[in-house]
C-alpha cells in the first residue's frame, strides 16, 4: 500500500482551493518592488537630511579669549585641566581652536569669569 508522492500531494486541495496559489508569484514580485521603493524613499530621506546639515550654517562659539584670560589670571594649564578633570592637552586644543567641545568651552569661560 505504498503511495507515490504524486497521489499523496494531490489527494486533497488546500482550504480555499488551488486557485488561491495562482497569484503567489506576482505577489512576491510586488513585495520585492515594494521593498525597493521603501529603500529608494529611505535613501532620499537620508540625502535630504545630509544636504540640510551641509548647507545649514553652524554658529561656533568664540574661544579666542580663553588663553589670554587664563594667562591674565596667572593660571597654569594643569590647574585648569585638574579643575575640569581632563588632560592639559585638551584645554590647550580648546584654547587654540583645534578641538571643539562647546560644553567644556562654555564651562571654561564661565569659570574664568568667576575666578
Amino acid at each position: 500500500m505504498s503511495t507515490s508522492w504524486r497521489s499523496a500531494s494531490s489527494a486533497s486541495p488546500p482550504p480555499g482551493g488551488w486557485s488561491s496559489f495562482s497569484g503567489w508569484r506576482s505577489g512576491t514580485r510586488q513585495a520585492r518592488t515594494h521593498g525597493k521603493a521603501i529603500i529608494r524613499l529611505l535613501k532620499r530621506a537620508i540625502a535630504r537630511e545630509i544636504f540640510r546639515y551641509l548647507t545649514t550654517p553652524v554658529t561656533v562659539p568664540d574661544v579666542s579669549d580663553l588663553r589670554p584670560a587664563r594667562q591674565a589670571k596667572n593660571l597654569a594649564l594643569t590647574t585648569v585641566a585638574e579643575h575640569f578633570g581632563v588632560w592639559p592637552a585638551v584645554i590647550s586644543c580648546i584654547e587654540r581652536g583645534t578641538r571643539r567641545d562647546d560644553n567644556l568651552a562654555d564651562a571654561y569661560q564661565d569659570w574664568l569669569r568667576a575666578a
